[in-house]
């Protein structure tokens, strides 16, 4: 998919429920994502949004490796839910970030799964490892399985938290921030290096999606 820059950030709501059908997702599951999704979007949008972006992303990997579409997006609308308990004041920094702040976000993941299990137990697996492929890896510690899952199962949950983390990073690092230097908006030719520096065990996929014209 080749995004206009201008348009990236808000195009994602106007496919959610186009989505929802194609996935023919049930009515009684929309609706038990839109009541987690609410509050968020009433607490940030940019936040919401950005899960909006995440799900629809972590849909096309998902196609494109012939892979659960349906479960990979579930997992990108739910991933960061936990936020609801990060102060607005952390969440929406930019820059100035500290160690203090790190500390509040991490929890996010954690909260998360604690949200959402119980009523969709594969996606808060699967959550609890979109942040464990990164160099400050978080949780430190995983909890059990909720369930008894086969072993094939139990090795699709952290590939689905990769793929997962591939969709967030790509997404996140179109925000405007300060984080490698001055205070910008990263280019696409920026953004494509950074994917290729920081996921180095996953080289060939970044750069089968660019062909793909799902990245870029």
């Amino acid at each position: 998919m080749v995004r206009n820059p201008e348009q990236y950030h808000s195009q994602a709501e106007t496919q959610l429920s186009q989505t929802f059908k194609e996935l023919k997702v049930n009515s009684q599951d929309e609706a038990a994502i839109g009541d987690f999704l609410g509050p968020l979007k009433e607490k940030d949008k940019n936040t919401y949004e950005h899960c909006l972006r995440v799900a629809l992303l972590a849909k096309e990997i998902g196609g494109f490796m012939e892979l659960d579409e349906k479960a990979l997006f579930f997992a990108g609308l739910l991933h960061d839910l936990g936020k609801l308990n990060v102060p607005m004041e952390t969440l929406g920094k930019t820059d100035s970030w500290t160690k203090e702040d790190s500390k509040a976000v991490e929890k996010h993941v954690i909260d998360g799964y604690l949200l959402i299990k119980g009523r969709f137990d594969f996606t808060a697996e699967i959550i609890l490892w979109h942040h464990k492929f990164q160099e400050n890896k978080y949780p430190e510690f995983l909890p059990p399985y909720l369930h008894d899952y086969s072993v094939g199962t139990q090795a699709v949950i952290p590939e689905y938290g990769r793929i997962l983390a591939l969709a967030d990073v790509y997404d996140a690092l179109h925000r405007e921030n300060s984080k490698f230097g001055e205070r910008k908006t990263l280019s696409e030719v920026e953004i494509k290096d950074k994917m290729l520096e920081f996921n180095p065990d996953k080289l060939d996929l970044v750069n089968d999606l660019y062909t793909a014209k799902i990245f870029g």
